[in-house]
């Protein structure tokens, strides 16, 4: 029989400091990175408020159609209609006002915790121009009743 062999044994021993010597090790932690999802919600939320609006301003349309005859073929004057487009104009202004609060307040909320308020900001003031615009609109009807 042949000897068996086997490979040399090798002992590693550990280094002692004998100088008294920290030794650092070099690992990299990366530091975690939690987000956290901020959401505007304030307590009186505008922009339910506007839904509430134009919803109304729509039923009102909606009850001057049917009820000024115009679509059942009856002559009349188209009073009902434009009374009906001007109170839906009229509330279609109100709720982009309202939209336009919501917008101011969440601005203010997103400046104070560090984001951009650039796209409330921008939102608030097509809110304005389009408020302005609904509103004139529904004077105009109003006037345009006062001449028929």
């Amino acid at each position: 029989m042949e000897p068996q062999n086997r490979p040399e044994q090798i002992v590693i021993q550990p280094q002692q400091n004998l100088q008294g010597e920290v030794q650092y090790t070099n690992t990299v932690q990366q530091p975690q990175i939690v987000y956290i999802d901020l959401k505007y919600n304030p307590e009186n939320n505008f922009r339910y408020w506007s839904y509430g609006v134009i919803a109304i301003g729509i039923a009102i349309y909606m009850l001057g159609v049917f009820t000024s005859g115009e679509i059942h073929g009856e002559p009349g004057n188209g009073l009902g209609m434009i009374i009906g487009n001007s109170v839906c104009c009229l509330s279609f202004s109100i709720a982009f006002f309202l939209d336009a609060a919501f917008y101011k307040g969440k601005s203010e909320w997103q400046t104070s915790t560090g984001q951009s308020s650039t796209g409330s900001i921008v939102g608030m003031v097509f809110d304005i121009i389009f408020g302005i615009i609904a509103l004139f609109y529904a004077v105009f009807l109003l006037i345009l009743i006062g001449e028929i």
